[in-house]
């Protein structure tokens, strides 16, 4: 039995969740990312996987309303990513007695997992730049949701596309929450740019990707230790957070992404309203806006019920898509992430990074001087 090759490939763990006999594990290749590995002679031929795997999730064309949205409360809003939308959205299900699924960082790694409680919320805010290891979450999202139990699942679009794959459509009790997704980096990259900085020889105690010390605009990454050791550089110098901005360290299946799309299988996709400012000149006070999309009704219900703790405006949808191309464009420059993750191998991030944009430098030179010698001619 044979998937996905590694140019479609989203390790999004349907695979896994489905395997009536559990003979498929999610293994890290060479670059780091997650790919199944099927075991051969557990697999039973059932063909459940493929059929999952392969089978595409209906994304009708709807009526989408967006917004620009904010959490009142500052403190948590310095916390978020961008404008604290989801974390409303989340204590808003555990009120209901209900749970929520959402990524947090264990030691090094990315999992989802699942909590009840507000006071476990917290390490599942923010983002975490890194591919996460969905595990079984999407068999634990049916046991609840058999329950009757309210769960929150937010994930990237294609892990939101997975879930609903997985269920054979969407369940009343199911809320679901993707994001405008930049892309998926290599954990391995990161647990190598961890070796390089000291502080990643301590026991981490937290880890923040997109810390506001010097703004929403200028976001830093951040790390405390164990023993209280701080280390925070911001987006311009941090070699990681370069290497993911500039798409050196994303997952292959990146460059070409299913998922960029409005009409999404979520019920609400949010993101960061970047140059919100060019929209409402009185929007710039650099703490975070969120961007939201709302795609069904049961978002809206849940997005009216938090109107009392946010402030929000409705936007116009093309003038969102203007600053915020990663909703419909994929990646690009795969010449150069290819180059990043050969390098890697024996250098630095950041030397790999500088090999990668000087090869890339001779290339531009190249091609200019073999334009004008054809003019010459």
């Amino acid at each position: 039995m044979k998937l996905r090759d590694k140019e479609t490939c989203t390790g999004c763990g349907l695979c896994v969740n489905v395997c009536p006999n559990g003979c498929i594990k999610m293994k890290r290749d060479q670059e780091g990312f997650y790919f199944p590995v099927i075991h051969q002679q557990q697999c039973l031929d059932c063909g459940l996987c493929k059929k999952a795997c392969f089978d595409m999730a209906s994304n009708p064309k709807k009526e989408v309303r967006v917004y620009a949205a904010y959490q009142k409360a500052v403190e948590r809003r310095l916390k978020a990513s961008s404008g604290g939308i989801f974390e409303l959205l989340a204590e808003e299900v555990l009120n209901r007695k209900g749970v929520v699924f959402g990524v947090k960082m264990e030691g090094l790694k990315a999992v989802h997992t699942h909590i009840e409680k507000k006071q476990e919320l917290e390490p599942l805010l923010g983002s975490k730049y890194m591919q996460s290891d969905v595990g079984c979450s999407y068999q634990q999202v049916q046991v609840f949701l058999k329950q009757k139990r309210w769960v929150l699942f937010s994930g990237t679009p294609c892990q939101v596309d997975a879930l609903i794959k997985y269920l054979g459509g969407k369940s009343p009790y199911l809320l679901t929450v993707d994001f405008i997704c930049h892309g998926v980096s290599s954990p391995n990259v990161f647990e190598k740019y961890m070796s390089e900085h000291k502080i990643g020889h301590e026991k981490i105690n937290q880890i923040s990707f997109r810390d506001k010390t010097e703004g929403w605009n200028c976001f830093s990454m951040a790390m405390t230790t164990e023993n209280g050791q701080v280390y925070r550089e911001n987006m311009h110098k941090d070699s990681y957070l370069q290497s993911f901005l500039k798409n050196m360290n994303l997952r292959l299946s990146c460059f070409n992404c299913a998922f960029r799309t409005v009409d999404r299988v979520s019920d609400v996709t949010l993101g960061d309203f970047w140059e919100c400012e060019n929209i409402w000149s009185d929007w710039k006070d650099d703490k975070g806006y969120s961007l939201v999309f709302i795609q069904s009704e049961k978002g809206k219900m849940f997005f009216d019920i938090i109107q009392e703790a946010i402030v929000s405006k409705e936007a116009n949808i093309e003038k969102v898509l203007t600053y915020n191309q990663s909703m419909l464009v994929s990646p690009w420059d795969q010449y150069s992430r290819d180059l990043f993750f050969k390098y890697i191998q024996k250098e630095t991030v950041e030397k790999s990074m500088m090999k990668v944009e000087k090869e890339g430098l001779h290339k531009k030179i190249g091609r200019k001087w073999w334009k004008i010698c054809r003019k010459i001619k």
